[in-house]
């Protein structure tokens, strides 16, 4: 979760925060870790994108 946070400038917290809020999907369990597909993670910073015009 710190490098998706890191990857969109947010701490690990408000990751967090977005999954409560549906804004991202939830992540995948790893043992103990947290995970999210880096495609996910793309389209939410698309839908960002898209949403600024």
């Amino acid at each position: 979760m710190k490098s998706v946070a890191n990857r969109i400038s947010l701490s690990v917290r408000e990751v967090y925060r977005l999954i409560a809020k549906g804004e991202l999907p939830k992540p995948v369990k790893v043992g103990r870790a947290s995970r999210l597909f880096e495609s996910d993670i793309q389209t939410y910073l698309e839908r960002l994108k898209a949403n600024r015009n």
